[in-house]
C-alpha cells in the first residue's frame, strides 16, 4: 500500500490543487515554505506535511513511523481550510476551492496513515519458511524395560 500512496502523491503533483489558481502540485511543493516564511500557518503546515509524508515513506514500520505518517495527515488536513492564497506579486487574495489535485494529494496521506497504522497487515506478506525437522522416535519407557529382559 505505501507504494499505491506514493504514485498517488507523485500524480498529484501535475494535477491542479485550486479552482481559481493554475497552481499545480509542484508548484505548492517548490514555493510552499513561503507559508511557513510568513507565518501563515494554514498554508505552511499542509507544506510540511510533504516532508513529514516523505520520511514516513521512507521508514520502515514501529511507532515512530505512525507518529510521523499520523502527524503529517493531520498537518495536510489543514490543506481542506484553504479558501484564499496570495496572488503573485501582490498582496492581494484570490478565492479557491479544491481541485483533483488536492483529493489526490490527500488520498496519498490517507493511504499512508493506512499502512502504517495496519503495519505488516496492510501490504503482501512473504511467507516464512518452515524449518523441517527429522521425525523423533518416541518409544515408550515401560516397553524399553519389557525390551531389555
Amino acid at each position: 500500500m505505501r507504494w499505491i500512496a506514493f504514485w498517488t502523491y507523485v500524480l498529484s503533483l501535475f494535477l491542479p490543487v485550486f479552482q481559481g489558481s493554475d497552481l499545480k502540485g509542484y508548484h505548492l511543493v517548490l514555493f510552499g515554505v513561503i507559508g511557513l516564511v510568513n507565518m501563515q500557518w494554514i498554508l505552511g503546515l499542509p507544506w510540511l506535511a510533504n516532508l513529514g509524508f516523505l520520511l514516513g515513506f521512507r521508514m520502515h514500520g514501529g511507532l515512530r513511523r505512525t507518529i510521523v505518517v499520523v502527524s503529517s495527515l493531520a498537518m495536510a488536513s489543514l490543506a481542506w481550510a484553504i479558501h484564499r492564497l496570495p496572488q503573485e506579486g501582490t498582496e492581494e487574495l484570490i478565492g479557491v476551492s479544491p481541485d483533483w489535485g488536492l483529493g489526490f494529494w490527500y488520498i496519498a496521506f490517507v493511504l499512508l496513515a493506512t499502512d502504517a497504522l495496519l503495519g505488516p497487515r496492510a501490504g503482501v506478506r512473504k511467507r516464512k519458511k518452515r524449518k523441517s525437522t527429522a521425525p523423533v522416535d518416541m518409544k515408550d519407557p515401560e516397553q524399553e524395560k519389557v525390551d531389555e529382559h
